[in-house]
């Protein structure tokens, strides 16, 4: 893992972290469908408020934010990989330095790449065919819970349809 001494803002730093995650094959490796494949800003606020990340250095009122950060966030991914819950992620994470970061990174990546992705869930969906090359898709589990409400909306977006097709003018 090649972490030159560099800083980057909040947006380069998701970005990084990203472009690390896709090339070490841990984008989306997340077994949680709710954890997000790569940290986003608000993310990383989140992960400094709950005190998983390190706070950045400011550059006048810009954040700043290093090596160490980096190390941190894959890190973070990595376990998250795992199953780990937040928690558990923070209690050992917690008062590493940057070689040890570096270290841990390098071995959650390892071992990471070993493990295989989730299976992506499947949906059963119902298909009705309305008209030719008009269907009505409808997926498992939906229920009708106010059947005039559903009759409104279908006629609305019915009539969006005709009118996108027929045209401005009507014709």
């Amino acid at each position: 893992m090649n972490t030159a001494a560099q800083s980057w803002t909040l947006e380069e730093l998701s970005q990084e972290v990203e472009r690390m995650l896709r090339a070490a094959g841990l984008l989306g490796a997340q077994a949680d469908a709710r954890v997000s494949a790569a940290p986003d800003a608000r993310t990383v606020r989140y992960y400094t408020t709950l005190g998983l990340l390190d706070r950045p250095a400011l550059d006048g009122r810009s954040a700043r934010y290093g090596q160490k950060h980096l190390l941190q966030l894959v890190a973070i991914k990595a376990l998250q990989a795992e199953g780990l819950p937040l928690s558990d992620i923070q209690s050992r994470l917690y008062g590493r330095g940057e070689g040890e970061l570096k270290q841990l990174a390098d071995l959650l990546v390892a071992k990471a790449r070993e493990i295989e992705p989730p299976a992506p869930s499947l949906r059963t969906v119902t298909e009705i065919v309305l008209a030719p090359g008009m269907k009505l898709v409808v997926e498992d589990g939906w229920e009708v819970s106010e059947p005039g409400f559903v009759e409104q909306q279908f006629r609305a977006a019915l009539a969006a349809i005709v009118k996108a097709r027929i045209g401005p003018g009507g014709k």
